[in-house]
């Protein structure tokens, strides 16, 4: 049996959120949530964020308007 076209759409939101988290977490961005005078809850607020977007692509990818 064939795969309807579009199937695989869904797991595009996700990718777009690993792309994001690795580059918050693994690239030289995260000095700048990271530094000495940024405040203290700003790395929960950046994994907050992340979380976010995971819950806003699993939505999207359960096809839930």
């Amino acid at each position: 049996m064939k795969r309807p076209p579009g199937q695989d759409a869904p797991a595009m939101p996700s990718l777009l959120v690993f792309t994001i988290a690795v580059l918050a977490f693994g690239s030289p961005l995260r000095r700048l949530w990271l530094a000495e005078e940024a405040p203290g809850y700003l790395p929960f607020v950046v994994w907050l964020g992340i979380i976010a977007l995971g819950g806003w692509a699993a939505r999207r990818a359960g096809g839930d308007p």
